[in-house]
């Protein structure tokens, strides 16, 4: 008997009223690896900059995931859910991003602005035997050690070693580190960069200058595109440094911004 088909798993955000509710537009967020489903919360600390003009749904990205999948059969899965009302802000961090650059092959995706925090493009072999060593970890180990090992590559550079807080992982919960390991597997060898830089749209890419994992060399841009790097920030960005996140998004998303407001930070 076929395994029932995987259904998406999603919170929404409300959206601020703009006068008139046909204003508002549509986004989507693609979340990034998780052992456990957040709802959404990895978002908040720049969600307002979304949800100002958009009706927000977040996904979690490894509810569609089926055994044997790679990372471009898992976004074609994406592309049929998200393909049936199309968006006019796609999001996607880390994991969630990666999707998202696969996505923008489809001609639905090229009226959409794009915003990417911390996702790479293409893999090198630093990138792969990290997720790697993390990803086999959670079989010899346990999924709390991974976690671990995930934190002290992800956490920003003012974030101590010894902040991460294991409890709800303590007792080991093998569907959450299968989660673990096969989200991070996805991101193997994973190269988009002739679809991005062939993307007509607009797009933003937001990464940490001190991250110890995806780095600006794992990131590629078109001619209408741009590259904000957050200074002492590390993978997640918007966490370490969430004022300078949300002004990069606001003013991306702001209508009529001229394309040379926007630089690369340094």
């Amino acid at each position: 008997m076929a395994a029932p088909a995987p259904t998406p798993v999603a919170v929404r955000l409300g959206g601020e009223r703009l006068g008139d509710e046909r204003a508002l537009g549509t986004a989507a967020v693609l979340s990034p690896v998780m052992a456990r489903w957040d709802e959404g919360a990895f978002l908040a600390p720049v969600a307002a900059a979304l949800t100002a003009g958009h009706r927000v749904t977040v996904y979690d990205t490894l509810s569609l995931l089926r055994d044997g999948d790679d990372l471009q059969a898992l976004a074609e899965r994406w592309a049929g859910v998200l393909a049936a009302a199309p968006v006019d802000l796609l999001v996607g961090n880390a994991l969630g991003g990666a999707v998202v650059q696969h996505l923008l092959a489809h001609p639905w995706t090229h009226r959409a602005h794009v915003v990417l925090l911390s996702a790479p493009t293409v893999a090198d072999d630093a990138l792969d035997a990290t997720l790697e060593r993390v990803a086999a970890a959670v079989e010899a180990h346990g999924t709390a050690t991974a976690l671990r090992l995930l934190h002290e590559v992800v956490r920003g550079p003012a974030d101590p070693v010894t902040s991460y807080d294991d409890a709800p992982h303590r007792a080991d919960d093998p569907a959450a580190g299968r989660r673990l390991a096969d989200g991070l597997r996805l991101l193997r060898r994973a190269d988009a960069r002739r679809t991005v830089e062939r993307f007509p749209g607009r797009l933003l890419h937001v990464h940490g200058a001190e991250s110890r994992l995806v780095q600006g060399h794992h990131l590629a841009t078109g001619p209408a595109h741009t590259r904000v790097a957050v200074p002492r920030a590390g993978m997640r960005p918007h966490t370490d440094q969430p004022d300078h996140v949300r002004q990069a998004i606001t003013a991306f998303l702001a209508p009529d911004q001229p394309e040379d407001k926007y630089e690369e930070g340094v």
